[in-house]
């Protein structure tokens, strides 16, 4: 956009560009003060810093916001020249002018995206020593049940693993909004998805929301499925509580997209590439989302209901990250609200083959830094009639592996450890035994370790707390692992 002005402010011409971006024709501009195109604050401050500056050394450089005809603003950068006559007067001014509206909008974007990841990292980081302290909570609660046969305290233990399994889930809520609970990837059909738990969300948006479904085929993803039901559970769930208990509609849309620049320009992920996407729409015809709120939806522990603990949509917005997906959101107050959210499409992946199960009697090596986490996962094998042996480092788990390897059927390796960490003594097991049968757990999802492990043989992943059973079903595809007694003879 340029402009040029006279030596008493006034507008002497006006660039087509400058037209319509303010939306004005030309014979309603020319000869009208430039400030006056200028929002209160801008023209203040136009008036009082920038053109004594301006007049006195011929330049500038300034942010302003303008106003449109139709009294929407938007901010522009301006940069000013005077013209001078001989005798070094200044006789008019010229001006470009740019419209920073799109630059605006990244930068939001960006510091959007910063404060999540900044939120999500404290979040992991409180869901992983949580999750290190269930371990203890619910092994411990679990051996007890397992021993007592006296019905008060039956019932008192379950009821602590009941809570600490509820606790668990919570923490899983959190590595979720921080964008490192993805780890079971599969070739997920996102329609298919939706059609099977159908049944579930008509039950969650209550009797007088109406669901409507409108899914396409091909459309396929590569992620992890129990995450992926999350979004659309959590995105259905709210759509129905914004209607308020009135008949209104809830649709569930899914296709396949192609998302170009502007348009991930607008959503909540910037960084991701332009291409093909799935695209799962969730609208309603509820309440919408109030102004003042918008911007504050996907925080962490944010909620406007009274039993809320204002996970739901942090969780979703973090597994769309962690799925390398974007997130738009269109609301209007008493219209309704759709969020549509996009994960790359996929290829076809090929299956991979089925490891046969056996009963696992072996010897297992538990390698955790934390005293009462290995206490604790090593009664829970115990119970199992495992013989269990413990390290609580890389250099004392080595020392065992070298000297008693042969007899080891399984290692159970805690991710997080100070000095040499899981997947470092993973690599350095693997060396001295390239059979060895090595499962790593946290209580912290390490995706991007654990899937370089798993592409060098690692055998599984444990999300801390674990069951036995989630022990056990991995346990049972290690050969020595199985038979009877120490080492599996």
């Amino acid at each position: 956009m340029l402009h040029s002005i006279d030596t008493n402010g006034c507008l002497v011409d006006v660039s087509d560009m400058w037209l319509e971006k303010l939306g004005y024709d030309r014979d309603e501009v020319i000869g009208r003060r430039s400030t006056e195109f200028l929002t209160e604050a801008s023209r203040t401050y136009a008036r009082e810093v920038v053109l004594p500056e301006f007049f006195r050394v011929g330049r500038c450089e300034v942010e302003y916001e303008m106003v449109r005809k139709d009294g929407s603003t938007f901010p522009v950068r301006l940069r000013g020249v005077a013209s001078r006559d001989a005798d070094g007067n200044v006789i008019g001014s010229a001006a470009a002018i740019e419209d920073l509206t799109d630059q605006r909008r990244l930068e939001r974007h960006m510091l959007e995206a910063q404060k999540l990841d900044s939120l999500g990292l404290m979040a992991g980081g409180i869901a992983h020593d949580f999750n290190n302290l269930l371990v203890t909570v619910m092994g411990n609660a679990e051996i007890a049940l397992a021993r007592t046969s006296q019905p008060d305290v039956q019932e008192n233990l379950a009821d602590i693993v009941l809570a600490a399994r509820r606790a668990a889930d919570l923490c899983r809520q959190l590595l979720a909004y921080s964008g490192r609970s993805r780890l079971k990837d599969s070739t997920v059909d996102v329609s298919a998805l939706v059609r099977e738990i159908v049944q579930v969300l008509e039950v969650s948006v209550g009797r007088d929301a109406l669901i409507k479904l409108d899914l396409e085929t091909d459309c396929e993803v590569v992620g992890d499925a129990t995450e992926l039901r999350q979004v659309m559970m959590n995105l259905v769930i709210n759509a129905g509580e914004a209607l308020e208990g009135t008949r209104g509609l809830v649709s569930v849309v899914t296709s396949r997209r192609e998302l170009g620049e502007e348009d991930i320009a607008r959503s909540s992920n910037p960084s991701v590439r332009p291409g093909s996407y799935v695209c799962v729409e969730v609208a309603d015809t509820g309440c919408g989302i109030p102004d003042e709120i918008r911007g504050r939806i996907f925080d962490p522990f944010f909620t406007t209901k009274e039993k809320g603990h204002g996970l739901g949509l942090a969780a979703v917005h973090g597994i769309v990250r962690a799925h390398n997906g974007t997130i738009t959101v269109y609301t209007a107050q008493g219209r309704g609200t759709s969020f549509k959210v996009f994960f790359p499409a996929s290829k076809p992946r090929a299956s991979r083959p089925v490891t046969p199960a056996g009963a696992p009697k072996g010897t297992v090596l538990v390698v955790d830094d934390d005293a009462t986490v290995r206490k604790t996962v090593a009664r829970m094998l115990e119970a199992a009639r495992y013989h269990v042996l413990t390290a609580e480092n890389a250099e004392e788990a080595l020392l065992l592996c070298r000297t008693r390897g042969e007899e080891i059927g399984a290692y159970v390796v805690d991710v997080s450890m100070p000095r040499v960490s899981g997947p470092e003594l993973f690599d350095q097991i693997r060396a001295l035994l390239p059979d060895a049968f090595v499962i790593l757990a946290s209580g912290y999802n390490h995706t991007d370790q654990v899937r370089r492990a798993a592409s060098r043989g690692l055998a599984g992943f444990l999300q801390k707390p674990f069951r036995l059973e989630e022990l056990e079903a991995l346990l049972e595809r290690s050969p020595k692992a199985r038979g009877g007694g120490p080492g599996g003879r």
